[in-house]
């Protein structure tokens, strides 16, 4: 696989380094000896290259990229400290802001990333270079667009720290990104200046598009769970989604779809290949067809306002547009594996982020897996084919991510072999449909534009539909499913022996397969059996409450106050995950009559 992937390899290795610099302090003396031997490791690889070594040549390569790796997520880190060194130690009563992004409605307040220029000390302003997040409360009168500048009276503050075992760490996440400080915002507390005429810039121009987009989508479509369907799929944006909406995805195993990413952008990609991929017989059709494709997919990433999800997925579309115009033969393991490494030497960081995993073992799942599921069932019937075809495209996405969407969310929606073909089949219509509404707008052509309406709107209400089923189906959710990070890699290299051994032909992997099916069950069981004998006591970090967990088994005894015992939300995120990963079946709140 790999000679003729070497992409994959190379990516591997500088996966690795990125992983392995978290054992590297984040000083300049860890950067000057990483970069040195990464310079060292390079000239080595090219004598040895010239030397005719490929084995000596392959080990240095290796250990090149590995370092790279580790310098360039080392770098990263290190920006971020000084991020947080750049104000720790200053006195500042007030900070200028620019917004960047567009407005995220949140339960009491709006989102939004900015760009911090100045801070006010008492020797007067000073300039920064700082990225934040800050939070405008929906009581404020006056609401921020993107470009606007902001004067805010007081300070910024860190990201909440993961203060209790097994929490979201809210704050790594948002290191990942860069961001470093947040801030709250009541309508007293800062001052509009400002417009800031921005619109040659990229950035600017793509959140205005997205702006406009929404306000076409509003326009035309009438319901309000449609609306907030293709908003969220379209744009990327998922203020209008209702709560039972978000819950039918969820349970129905379809909530990645409400979020932008690789496979939004590779269904639109694909009906554009087959509606115009007669372009390519022309003498210059190759060219042609490869500006259409840059050119609407450069549409739709600038209509959702340029997001990094989207941004990654577009750039692995166009790289594989690439591919196929200018190869004759194309790898899609080795195209998908280049794509990610242009991402992660732009962003180390995005390594770590749950978007970019699932998505990249989506598209791994279904260039890997899809033939060997498609092969094990051939009807005759085109439309039983055709429903076997998505059937089995979906599975071998889902069984791509399912060791690590365990991991991380802890439950596996029974029915989604039920509805991922519906809403596949759904989606290819609505994301294209929804996009030709936005291209039609302006032409203020009738007939056109309500044909491609009704045709958004109601591949939206199907979609909608399909996905309420599970619920009023028996066992439609298995939830407090408990994977640890060995439990993920033992699942996935059972995955990869039984795929190698299909796909090289030598059957005999299968028995690495059923050896590595022993150790996982050994040590899942062996897991699970000292965890139950384990009884804990945990004071929890819960803001406005008192709050101590005492295990016994698998019980979980709360000690709190009446109002925590009524805040689902505050259990769900500061205490569920802990619970979870101790494999409690029954939680018992204690609190004063």
């Amino acid at each position: 696989m790999l000679p003729r992937s070497p992409f994959v390899g190379i990516v591997l290795f500088y996966m690795t380094g990125i992983l392995l610099s978290e054992f590297v302090p984040a000083s300049d003396l860890s950067a000057t000896l990483l970069i040195t031997l990464s310079g060292l490791l390079l000239i080595t690889c090219f004598i040895l290259y010239f030397k005719s070594l490929k084995t000596a040549f392959g080990i240095t390569f290796s250990l090149f990229l590995v370092s790279l790796g580790a310098f360039t997520m080392l770098t990263f880190e290190r920006a971020n400290d000084a991020n947080i060194a750049a104000l720790t130690s200053v006195n500042y009563s007030a900070y200028e802001a620019e917004i960047k992004s567009l407005p995220e409605k949140r339960t009491k307040s709006v989102r939004y990333e900015a760009h911090i220029t100045r801070i006010k000390t008492q020797e007067g302003w000073v300039n920064v270079d700082l990225r934040a997040l800050v939070n405008v409360s929906l009581q404020s009168s006056v609401m921020p667009e993107p470009g606007n500048k902001l004067i805010v009276r007081g300070t910024l503050d860190r990201p909440m720290a993961a203060e209790n075992p097994m929490q979201f760490d809210y704050r790594q996440y948002l290191r990942n990104k860069g961001i470093v400080w947040t801030d709250y915002l009541d309508e007293h507390s800062f001052q509009l200046v400002s417009v800031t005429d921005q619109s040659f810039y990229l950035t600017q121009w793509s959140t205005s598009i997205s702006k406009w987009a929404a306000g076409v989508l509003r326009e035309n479509v009438d319901e309000d769970a449609a609306y907030g369907l293709i908003k969220a799929m379209l744009l990327g944006r998922r203020d209008d989604l209702q709560a039972d909406q978000v819950s039918d995805y969820t349970t129905s195993g379809t909530v990645h779809i409400l979020s932008v990413s690789g496979m939004h952008v590779a269904i639109i990609f694909l009906v554009i290949s087959y509606l115009f991929g007669w372009m390519k017989r022309w003498p210059a059709g190759n060219f042609a067809y490869l500006a259409l494709i840059i050119g609407l997919l450069g549409f739709y990433a600038l209509v959702t306002g340029l997001p990094p999800s989207v941004q990654r997925a577009t750039l692995m579309c166009i790289v594989f547009v690439m591919g196929e115009v200018f190869s004759r033969k194309q790898n899609a393991m080795n195209t998908l594996a280049f794509s990610a490494l242009l991402i992660l030497l732009m962003d180390p960081a995005a390594l770590y982020d749950v978007g970019f995993q699932l998505s990249y073992l989506a598209m791994s799942g279904i260039f890997l897996l899809y033939e060997p599921l498609k092969a094990i069932f051939n009807p005759a019937n085109r439309i039983l084919k055709f429903v076997w075809q998505i059937s089995a495209l979906s599975f071998a996405a889902q069984l791509a991510t399912f060791p690590l969407s365990l991991f991380y969310f802890h439950q596996f929606p029974s029915y989604f072999w039920l509805v991922n073909p519906f809403v596949i089949a759904f989606t290819n219509v609505l994301l294209p449909a929804a996009l030709v509404l936005l291209l039609v707008s302006p032409l203020h052509v009738f007939w056109l534009r309500w044909i491609v309406n009704k045709a958004v709107w109601l591949s939206a209400y199907l979609t909608n539909i399909a996905v309420a089923v599970p619920k009023s189906l028996p066992g439609y959710l298995v939830e407090n499913l408990n994977l640890d990070k060995v439990e993920v890699v033992l699942l996935y290299a059972v995955l990869f022996t039984i795929w190698y051994g299909y796909h090289s032909g030598v059957y005999q992997y299968l028995k690495f397969s059923y050896l590595l099916v022993i150790v996982f069950a050994t040590y899942s069981v062996s897991r699970s059996i000292q965890i139950r004998l384990s009884d804990q006591k945990v004071v929890h970090s819960v803001p406005k409450h008192l709050v101590v967990s005492f295990k016994q088994g698998s019980s979980l005894y709360v000690v709190s106050d009446k109002a925590f015992e009524r805040n689902v939300d505050a259990y769900n995120f500061y205490i569920k995950n802990y619970a979870t990963s101790q494999e409690i079946s029954k939680t018992v709140f204690v609190t004063e009559k």
